[in-house]
């Protein structure tokens, strides 16, 4: 039902109510077009016509409550959507369009890591943040590794944090938007430019929720040589194999990349040490496969080169890149070979 606040709340039944008209926007000073963020020092939200949000669980009603406030009239029109289970939310998501998703985890059941994987499957575009209690930190934790892109915690639902959070969801489509256009179009992977805006963004959440990574450098020595005496279709066609080999070897949530003519990285999320030595290994193995059927045998081979990152290194991913990168170098024919 649609509430004199502008903003409408819908129960379990997902059929949302039409949204009020929204009034032609006229010019606001920038003196005046501030919002609560401004207020603690932070940049302010970009107020959007519309945001809708879907809400499952919240027990206690503080968190609509807390949307509610933070999305006020007449700078914002809010369409919550709130349910009670998973089986609903996922039922409203074929009704409702919401920007954002915020799931309690109260509701995942057998647990976060997997309540969180099933949503985020079923909506892989929006973003999707989990609600939790203090005492549930650590599975708001683990949530982000299976898709959620921030968590709240009940005890700190304040303006400035609510911004924070909701501000990064709502740029998160443009930001993807502008991230696909940094692509290699023969691979298809993010250029060095894609593969630094995405890992600078992913180093922040990362630093900020004192989680660990992994990166990795693969190099295809003598990949100039190759295209000199077989012509470019056929180091195309190595590359071609490359990548499906990496997006075979490494998981859906890391990030790939073609950062030179001949060299590729990988950013591997929540990646202990022990563990990212295991995903070198079976990566040198399925690189040495990749050689072994290789039409030219012989004319090129790969060097591997990677470093694990937690939360008290360096915030500054290209600093971090540069890192890996120092255990290739250059050698006389012009190619990088390893240190």
């Amino acid at each position: 039902m649609a509430e004199s606040t502008a903003s409408s709340v819908h129960s379990d039944v997902p059929v949302p109510t039409a949204p009020m008209p929204t009034p032609m926007p006229t010019p606001m000073p920038t003196a005046v077009a501030t919002t609560v963020a401004t207020a603690q020092g932070e940049s302010p939200l970009v107020p959007p016509q519309r945001i809708c949000i879907l809400l499952a669980g919240d027990r206690n009603g503080k968190a609509a409550q807390s949307f509610r406030a933070l999305f006020a009239p007449p700078e914002h029109l809010l369409e919550l959507t709130a349910v009670s289970t998973v089986a609903t939310l996922l039922a409203t998501l074929g009704v409702v369009s919401p920007e954002v998703i915020v799931l309690d985890l109260d509701l995942a059941h057998p647990g976060p890591r997997e309540t969180v994987r099933r949503v985020h499957r079923a909506a892989p575009g929006i973003p999707l943040v989990v609600l939790a209690d203090e005492g549930q930190k650590e599975g708001a934790k683990q949530a982000l590794s299976e898709g959620a892109i921030d968590y709240i915690l009940r005890e700190f639902m304040d303006s400035a944090t609510l911004t924070r959070i909701f501000r990064g969801a709502m740029q998160r489509n443009t930001f993807a938007g502008l991230a696909d256009l940094l692509r290699d179009h023969a691979t298809g992977l993010y250029t060095r430019d894609g593969f630094l805006t995405v890992g600078s963004r992913t180093l922040d959440i990362t630093h900020r929720n004192e989680g660990t990574l992994a990166l990795f450098c693969v190099l295809v020595q003598n990949l100039s040589s190759l295209r000199e005496k077989h012509g470019n279709g056929v180091a195309d066609k190595l590359l071609q194999e490359l990548t499906a080999t990496l997006t075979d070897c490494f998981r859906r949530s890391d990030t790939l990349a073609r950062i030179g003519d001949a060299q590729f990285a990988i950013l591997a999320v929540d990646s202990t040490v022990s563990g990212a030595a295991i995903v070198r290994q079976r990566l040198e193995r399925r690189l040495a496969k990749l050689l072994q059927r290789f039409e030219y045998p012989g004319t090129v081979s790969f060097s591997v080169t990677g470093e694990t990152w937690d939360s008290s290194g360096t915030p500054v991913f290209s600093e971090l890149l540069d890192s890996v990168e120092s255990g290739l170098r250059v050698g006389s024919d012009g190619d990088l070979v390893p240190a």
